[in-house]
């Protein structure tokens, strides 16, 4: 059953061409309510960006759902509110140049489908008496003989998989595929990977990680699981492989990165041993520039942080971004341009209301291209080594460095404070380590390390 959608239509006009070339680098906030919940972001060929999510009163009462879009310049041109009780959860960008979103309105599954241009509404399907359950993710796949959407049922508790098959053009029931497997938490994000293959992915009960791909008809899905205490995305990682970004770690204790690769073909996996991150780092969202590089985002010690992770599965810089008022990252984009924008809050009030912001970076993570940057030459002998290593650097501007080494497991077994010293080696077993480098909570200096 249909019901008519009560939205609030706002357009603005820039004056910046939209066919612009120029890299424009942008640090903005966009305010909707006393407290927002932005909770995805997708970008076009021109790299306009689209925003979706939630707002609240100061009670934490009477969500609305918004959505907005913006131009490569970070201008925003058109927003909407859904003006009764909703959350969007998700959005994807269709083949006809429509914004399609999911979530929920008065508590039940909902979908629309925008016009990208203005905003307008080319349709909406509300699913009525579904037991408090939303709409937790929606992607776009061509079949091979036409584009369907597909979207995921999601709740807090248990309940079985759930997804259902929608025609982008008119917003049509197509059909659904209830699995035979449970779901024990809640479905949060997903993305499309190859024409016949979209990844779902979320958290189930005890910390367990899930994700469910192949998910085009009756007895064809897939459930591939494992430990995961926060899954900050799915992405390519090449044209015939899919990339699961982890959080894992003890509170308080060490913290890591996990990734995990699957073969979209044959389902062959392989990944990345657990990488250690800044203890005081927290993990929300991931993005990929190309095959080169995954992006992370998060915040560490409470400031907003970026981790950057090159094609072999190695972190190759750890990011604090200064900023004026304390941020979140929810979620990290590549561009087309090889730029990226991060998507998070921005406090506003020291009761926590926030605005949403946008920050449009370039590919080494900077807000101009003429930052200006220090190198600091480190360097670490013997290595291999037996008893001892020397860490020296010529630099003479670091400020509390401290030195980490790490296990091949990814726990940190040794921490020493200062560098230009010897670090006794001894008492370790044979066998591989990572030395990592920090000064002021920044990340330095990587190198591997084979102890005999």
């Amino acid at each position: 059953m249909k019901k008519q959608l009560h939205i609030i239509f706002l357009v603005l006009f820039s004056s910046a061409s939209l066919l612009s070339n120029a890299q424009n680098y942008y640090n903005n906030t966009y305010h909707f309510g006393y407290y927002n919940q932005p909770t995805a972001i997708v970008t076009d060929s021109l790299e306009n960006i689209y925003v979706c999510g939630w707002f609240e009163d100061e009670n934490h009462l009477n969500q609305r759902a918004f959505v907005f879009k913006t131009d490569n310049q970070g201008q925003e041109l058109w927003r909407i509110i859904i003006d009764t009780p909703s959350k969007y959860y998700a959005l994807c960008l269709t083949h006809t140049g429509g914004v399609a979103l999911a979530g929920s309105k008065d508590n039940n599954c909902f979908l629309n489908l925008l016009d990208s241009q203005n905003g307008t509404q080319r349709w909406s399907h509300e699913e009525t008496e579904t037991d408090d359950f939303w709409f937790g993710s929606v992607n776009e796949f061509y079949d091979g003989e036409s584009y369907k959407l597909q979207t995921v049922k999601s709740k807090t508790g248990i309940y079985p998989i759930w997804y259902y098959l929608y025609n982008p053009d008119n917003g049509h029931y197509i059909n659904d595929v209830k699995d035979i497997n449970n779901m024990y938490g809640s479905f949060y994000t997903s993305a499309t990977l190859s024409p016949d293959k979209i990844w779902t992915a979320g958290i189930s009960l005890g910390g367990s990680g899930l994700v469910m791909y192949n998910n085009f008809g009756d007895g064809d899905g897939a459930l591939w699981s494992f430990s995961a205490p926060h899954i900050a995305g799915v992405d390519n990682y090449t044209d015939h492989q899919g990339v699961v970004v982890i959080a894992s770690g003890s509170v308080p204790g060490d913290r890591f990165i996990n990734l995990l690769v699957m073969d979209l073909d044959n389902h062959n996996v392989f990944g990345s041993d657990f990488i250690a991150i800044n203890p005081g780092s927290v993990i929300t969202g991931s993005g990929v520039l190309g095959y080169n590089k995954i992006l992370v985002t998060g915040t560490i010690d409470d400031e907003l942080a970026l981790w950057f992770i090159d094609h072999n599965l190695v972190l190759t810089k750890e990011k604090i971004i200064a900023t004026e008022k304390p941020r979140e990252g929810v979620d990290v984009v590549g561009l087309p341009s090889s730029d990226m924008v991060i998507m998070g809050t921005e406090q506003v009030n020291d009761d926590g209301s926030n605005d949403v912001f946008l920050m449009r970076l370039n590919s080494n993570g900077a807000l101009f291209n003429n930052e200006n940057k220090i190198t600091h030459e480190i360097t670490l002998f013997p290595n291999p080594v037996r008893d001892e290593i020397f860490i020296k650097t010529t630099t003479t501007d670091l400020q509390n460095t401290k030195v980490l080494i790490v296990n091949s497991m990814g726990k940190t077994v040794k921490a020493i404070k200062n560098i230009n010293r010897s670090v006794s080696m001894d008492n370790l077993p044979t066998g591989l380590y990572i030395a990592v480098v920090y000064s002021n909570n920044k990340l330095l200096f990587r190198q591997k390390l084979i102890k005999q």
